[in-house]
């Protein structure tokens, strides 16, 4: 006995998948994961029901498919039925231009005649949440017809040669996300930018807060590490914090390090003439004006390369050079991003949590973290999503930013606002305590001005 499982179309059935019933556990689950992809999924244990034409409806599958799936094992090698499934798929398509034949392994066989010159894939030997995300990977690719990663992939040899007794590697960068997920045309647009500059370039990430501005910073600072011998990482949010960093900096370039900022700015910018290779990226910068002093200005010698990449949610660092305006990622994306962590996320769910938190990538990782970490079911995340927002976007920690939660995300600025503007702070708790509804522009007049005992305290937003 064999099964068929498939996912109709418009066109006819998108998957045809052979089995036989000694597999029919690999056949269901694999039915299944493509059902939570929103693919429409015909198996033979779920809808060949009493009354229907048992061959026609496995006519139809064999003829109408746009793939075949086969459930390799040993038995299924063993099945006559089986044999003809896969052949037909071959025959349609026996360059494989089409892809019409997927060979998913679920046992240690070997593949015999025809079926030798199939690209295929293992499930067998995986715990599930491995299996899950290869199948999907796989077919994503069978159906596009290519493998190529979010990602340009690493130079695998070096840019700039090292001699012996030359400048040592310098790296004052976090480590790599392991959950960043997607971002190619951004890192791609990132890396193009910058090596359109003859010797020192810089490139600006703005956004709103949570967005990845940092994230894509970093990744990209890994992903091009061997292009330079010295990357650092600046925290440009509190200025008067830059020039320890610097310091740092010097030690690390091998300095003694000066004690005065510009004495110290001009030292290192001299030591970095004599890199081949350097990247600087200066992190949630607030102004051009206070970074601007600490970016090497001097024209760098031929063959030295010096980038420079600020992130920001401000405006104006146009001043600077080009400037990337960074999104929430798409719908996609915000569900992979999720799945990083809950692997066995349902797609609809997914969905509906990444709109929900507006697909903000923070956001997003810090869901999952507290899904993973929790092992709360996702739809009752979802429900408190719903109901207690206040209180879940507090929860869960994003490794990478211990300190900050969506919640928080915001106070240093605020306290920024609060010391220059307080006016405007109480302007911005007006906006957010009536939002999402539209706010009469008479509720403010134009002689108004800061007063605690005109404007009494606002109830809780909660």
């Amino acid at each position: 006995m064999y099964g068929i499982v498939g996912s109709v179309s418009a066109s006819g059935w998108d998957f045809f998948i052979s089995y036989t019933q000694a597999d029919r556990a690999w056949a269901e689950w694999i039915a299944w994961i493509l059902e939570e992809d929103h693919h429409k999924v015909l198996v033979q244990a779920w809808d060949f029901v009493p009354g229907s034409n048992w061959i026609q409806r496995m006519q139809d599958g064999v003829r109408d498919a746009a793939r075949t799936i086969a459930v390799l094992s040993t038995d299924y090698l063993k099945s006559v039925y089986g044999s003809a499934e896969w052949q037909a798929a071959w025959a349609a398509d026996p360059s494989g231009a089409a892809r019409k034949l997927l060979v998913v392994h679920v046992s240690d066989c070997d593949r015999p005649g025809l079926l030798a010159g199939v690209v295929g894939f293992d499930l067998f030997g995986l715990p599930e949440a491995s299996a899950r995300t290869r199948l999907r990977t796989k077919v994503g690719q069978a159906v596009a017809g290519r493998a190529k990663p979010d990602a340009r992939p690493r130079f695998p040899g070096r840019a700039v040669p090292r001699f012996p007794g030359s400048q040592l590697r310098v790296w004052g960068v976090p480590p790599r996300n392991p959950n960043f997920t997607g971002r190619g045309r951004e890192l791609d647009d990132l890396a193009s930018g910058l090596a359109a500059g003859s010797t020192m370039t810089v490139k600006a990430v703005h956004g709103l807060g949570g967005v990845g501005k940092t994230q894509l910073a970093i990744e990209y600072a890994h992903l091009r590490a061997a292009d330079y011998e010295v990357v650092w990482q600046v925290a440009s949010e509190e200025p008067a914090a830059i020039p320890d960093q610097f310091t740092a900096l010097a030690a690390g370039l091998g300095l003694t390090p000066a004690v005065g900022p510009s004495e110290l700015r001009a030292q290192v910018h001299e030591s970095l003439r004599d890199v081949p290779g350097w990247l600087l990226i200066f992190d949630n910068a607030d102004s051009v004006a206070e970074v601007r002093p600490w970016l090497p200005s001097r024209p760098l010698p031929p063959g030295t390369r010096g980038h420079v990449i600020v992130t920001t949610r401000r405006g104006g660092f146009a001043a600077l050079g080009r400037v990337i305006d960074l999104d929430v990622v798409p719908l996609p994306d915000a569900v992979a991003l999720l799945r990083t962590r809950v692997p066995d996320l349902d797609q609809a769910i997914g969905e509906q949590i990444a709109s929900k938190l507006d697909c903000l990538p923070l956001a997003l990782e810090q869901a999952a973290a507290y899904l993973d970490r929790s092992q709360l079911l996702p739809g009752k995340y979802l429900e408190l999503l719903h109901t207690r927002a206040d209180e879940v976007i507090r929860r869960g920690q994003v490794s990478s930013r211990d300190d900050v939660t969506i919640a928080t995300l915001w106070d240093i600025s605020l306290d920024r606002i609060a010391a220059r503007s307080p006016a405007a702070v109480q302007l911005l708790e007006i906006c957010a305590y009536l939002a999402p509804e539209p706010i009469p522009e008479d509720l403010f007049t134009p002689t108004a001005t800061y007063s605690p005992s005109r404007c009494p305290p606002l109830p809780p937003t909660s």
